[in-house]
């Protein structure tokens, strides 16, 4: 992926781009069905079922396939606004392609193209993919500013309880991906408060 086209990009959204998904988990390498295939926004790395339940604070995207490319339910990435991207319906849910298609021919003179890319799209939309969009408002100073949304831990980086520190952004996406669940406390969420016996 080139670096222009991610000028501005947050890590999470750098990494959720370039991440190859459905490979198998280097933590888990000998269990059944360890593809990666889920997406951590506050860690920015990739996971697989196994990795989970993963810190339950975080904002964990499922990633799913299809027409052999990588797609996302626009109704989870509450970080990013999907408004323009080419949207379709799987399974009842509304998806979006992560990353630019190279199948289907380019025409800069077709009646609705890709701004990014120039694919043939449906009337209404400017971009087939989610880099697409990434790509275009890269070009300009503010428009990736304004499609990304603020995500919990810019809102509130101190209000995490101190028996649950939150691990800091690591700087590689795909290298500490799988290890990133194993590192937090795990936390019940049956635990009540002690209560103290009354005195007579």
């Amino acid at each position: 992926m080139q670096a222009a086209a991610m000028r501005g990009a947050p890590q999470w959204l750098r990494g959720l781009l370039s991440e190859e998904f459905f490979d198998a988990c280097a933590a888990h390498p000998g269990e059944r069905k360890n593809d990666k295939n889920h997406f951590c926004i506050d860690c920015a790395a990739a996971l697989c079922r196994h990795c989970l339940p993963h810190e339950h604070a975080h904002d964990v995207l499922q990633i799913w396939k299809y027409a052999s490319c990588f797609v996302v339910r626009v109704d989870d990435l509450k970080v990013f606004d999907c408004t323009g991207i080419q949207s379709h319906t799987v399974s009842d849910h509304e998806v979006v392609f992560l990353n630019e298609r190279t199948a289907r021919k380019r025409s800069a003179s077709a009646e609705n193209p890709c701004a990014a890319c120039a694919r043939p799209l449906l009337s209404g939309h400017d971009y087939c993919s989610l880099f697409c969009k990434v790509k275009h408002l890269g070009e300009s100073e503010h428009g990736l500013r304004r499609a990304l949304r603020v995500s919990r831990q810019e809102v509130a980086p101190t209000s995490e309880p101190q028996s649950g520190k939150r691990r800091p952004l690591s700087s590689s996406s795909s290298d500490s991906g799988p290890s990133c669940s194993g590192s937090f406390r795990k936390r019940s969420r049956k635990q009540s408060e002690p209560t103290q016996a009354p005195f007579y």
